[in-house]
């Protein structure tokens, strides 16, 4: 890009530079999920659903929804198509039978750690030469600061 264009060098910009990285890292993310049949958002809920069970949390759509930032009409078909793939199960709650309960499949926490193993080895591959430590603690940074403004909007 022309740096001495009217906004001046767009990577001077902290929001171009998250959006040029982010894009790269979805595209990446993308073609690795191919693999397995999954879309970034159904890793996100199955990822989810996994760390959840591992944790004995009794998961509903509405919790999966809040935890993933991924809105209830969208969580509830990619559950329904993560149900239809057998990678999750869905039984009535026994405390509020207007719930449903998530749980995950045997093939569904296989395939959810072959995935996530595959992702995490092209992200070293992409962070190989960065210090993550720094990404990190700026990262998080940053999260705290989102987290606090949506707290304040809602």
């Amino acid at each position: 890009m022309e740096a001495n264009c009217k906004f001046g060098n767009p990577t001077d910009d902290v929001g171009y530079l998250i959006w040029r990285v982010s894009k790269f890292w979805q595209r990446g993310k993308h073609r690795v999920l191919e693999e397995f049949g999954l879309t970034g958002p159904q890793l996100e809920i199955l990822g989810a659903i996994y760390h959840m069970t591992m944790c004995k949390i009794e998961i509903t759509q509405i919790i999966l929804s809040q935890e993933t930032d991924i809105d209830p009409m969208t969580t509830s078909t990619i559950i329904r198509n993560l149900q239809k793939k057998g990678l999750i199960s869905r039984r009535e709650s026994k405390t509020d039978t207007r719930a449903r309960i998530v749980g995950i499949t045997d093939a569904g926490e296989q395939l959810f750690q072959r995935a996530i193993t595959k992702v995490r080895e092209i992200q070293e591959v992409l962070f190989e030469d960065i210090d993550k430590d720094a990404l990190k603690t700026q990262l998080v940074i940053l999260l705290n600061v989102l987290d606090k403004q949506k707290k304040v909007n809602n």
